[in-house]
């Protein structure tokens, strides 16, 4: 475990110790793959990895780059540094010619002038349809944007200025791999998931047209499906589907793990001391990543955000340890007794802060509350008594005590107890409930429109018995200080 923020940014060196994602084992078998599909890079070229943003694409690329070094000459295009630039596919191709060693500023010269010439003509186009398949969506070319940027300086018609790009183009491949250098080159694309729809289709219908003219280079693209579905839509509306559209432009596609092994980064938060919750008894770690596995929060880089916030609220909680009794016992390392209840609410809470702020802002809105739960007691105000208490009063075992038997009779104190508890943590988008899935173990008698990440947490929480948890908590504070704390501080 460790007490420093990790960066949330690709890991450079990718190996045993530092794959928190468990993403060694497909990097590994891409490599093999692409190591004995080298001079196969004349009819193959254009190579895909899908993944979401936050997945680990851009660590598994950099593995492959530098894995790759001795079969290939790499390039490592990160598109969203160019992204301002009119136009991405000519940024891609300085960005190739400058990178490739003693060329001489007049060969640069020439591939950028025809180069930029085709690409410039690309970016404008809109009209000519040049299909990348037969049948398939086509990449829509206005020749009138072509001829307006060939005809500058010479007269080219659309056809010399291919041959003429592929020539140089080429050539460049060349002197890229010339005596003493590998034979073949591996271009990786990153970082199109941050870029705009329209540069994303832009860039690689142009690697697709254009730079697959060469002979040695292939193309490594990694890939947000959700970015191209966007692209697609707005340029194609319904007439092409995404997944069809990606299928023609990438002769062969990678995807990444649709399920994670998150305990490995979890572990650089939490340590293995073990914690018992009624029968159940594991290391916090494992109840940390049964949490985050139990709200589907399972991105990667979402999840090493969350920990961050949390890593830097704890290290504030343990200097200010014996000055502020609101901040709470979120496992302080100190060898006390971990809170286990505080420890979830302020993770879920960053949760919300960070990435669903409609959620936070109705967690524990009282009037919402009554509007939605108390339709079918609005004749037991004690009820609506012991709500607002559980919201502004600490919660603590003698809290769960005490506002039972403030608001009940004897009878059925521990059960009013638990509703109050419960409906604090519940969902405001239900359509029907029963009084009873206020409870432990009964969320099945809940139905919700959807199933938001506040119906996760509280089926999460509702599946623990209430005295057992507040049992392990250490908590001086309210529920609604916890979310004050949250505003305040992250």
């Amino acid at each position: 475990m460790t007490n420093k923020l990790l960066p949330n940014t690709p890991i450079e060196n990718l190996n045993s110790e530092t794959d928190f994602l468990g993403i060694l084992d497909k990097a590994t078998l891409i490599k093999d793959f692409l190591k004995g599909s080298k001079n196969n890079s004349e009819n193959i070229k254009m190579f895909s990895l899908y993944g979401n943003w936050g997945s680990g694409k851009s660590s598994l690329m950099k593995f492959l780059q530098k894995e790759l070094s001795q079969e290939y000459n790499t390039f490592f295009f990160e598109a969203w540094e160019f992204e301002k630039d009119e136009n991405l596919s000519f940024s891609l191709l300085e960005y190739l010619t400058y990178e490739t060693k003693d060329l001489t500023e007049e060969f640069a010269d020439d591939v950028l002038k025809y180069g930029g010439r085709i690409l410039r003509g690309l970016g404008k186009s809109i009209k000519l349809n040049i299909p990348l398949f037969p049948n398939g969506p086509a990449l829509e070319l206005d020749p009138s944007a072509f001829v307006e940027e060939i005809s500058k300086n010479e007269e080219l018609t659309f056809y010399e200025a291919i041959k003429k790009f592929k020539l140089e183009f080429q050539r460049l491949e060349d002197l890229m791999t010339r005596q003493g250098r590998p034979s073949h080159n591996i271009v990786f694309i990153d970082d199109l998931d941050r870029c705009e729809p329209q540069q994303v289709l832009n860039l690689i219908s142009a690697i697709k047209l254009f730079f697959t003219l060469g002979k040695k280079t292939i193309f490594f693209c990694g890939v947000d499906k959700s970015a191209v579905e966007a692209a697609v839509k707005t340029k194609y509306g319904k007439v092409v589907k995404a997944n069809e559209y990606l299928e023609k432009i990438f002769d062969i596609s990678f995807s990444m793990p649709e399920k994670y092994d998150l305990q490995k980064l979890i572990n650089q938060y939490f340590d293995e001391t073990c914690y018992s919750l009624g029968e159940t008894e594991m290391g916090i770690n494992m109840w940390i990543n049964n949490f985050f596995e139990s709200l589907e929060f399972t991105n990667p880089r979402r999840i090493k955000k969350v920990l961050n916030k949390f890593q830097m609220l704890r290290a504030f909680a343990k200097m200010d340890v014996n000055s502020n009794k609101n901040i709470p016992n979120i496992d302080l390392q100190n060898n006390e007794e971990k809170g286990f209840l505080e420890t979830i609410l302020i993770l879920y809470l960053i949760i919300l802060h960070e990435f669903y702020q409609n959620e936070f802002d109705s967690f524990l809105n009282f009037e919402q509350k009554k509007e939605v739960y108390f339709k079918v007691n609005e004749n037991n105000p004690n009820t609506l008594t012991a709500i607002k208490d559980a919201i502004e009063t600490n919660f603590s075992l003698e809290f769960f005590e005490n506002i039972a038997q403030r608001n009940l009779t004897n009878q059925g104190l521990k059960l009013q107890a638990e509703r109050s508890f419960f409906v604090c943590l519940s969902p405001v988008n239900v359509e029907r409930f029963n009084i009873n899935s206020l409870q432990p173990r009964r969320i099945i008698e809940m139905t919700v429109k959807e199933k938001y990440i506040d119906y996760l947490f509280y089926k999460y929480i509702s599946s623990f018995d209430v005295q057992i948890l507040l049992s392990k908590s250490q908590n001086k504070t309210s529920f609604m200080s916890l979310k004050n704390l949250i505003k305040t501080f992250l």
